[in-house]
């Protein structure tokens, strides 16, 4: 069976405090484009599956 509801919101809880992270490295030398669209789309795909978990659309 798939994850519990608890899971994906944690899941995307993370997800979005990874975007945090890597949106408030720019214009830093740390700063890498790649990484916070990598981030930004986990968070996408972390959304999509709680809300498709949940039977609701946004």
């Amino acid at each position: 069976m798939g994850s519990t509801h608890d899971e994906l919101a944690e899941r995307l809880v993370r997800a979005k405090r990874q975007v945090t992270e890597e949106l408030a490295k720019q214009g830093t030398p740390e700063y890498d484009h790649r990484a916070y669209e990598r981030a930004v789309e986990a968070e996408r795909k972390a959304s999509d599956e709680l809300e498709k978990a949940s039977g609701t659309t946004a």
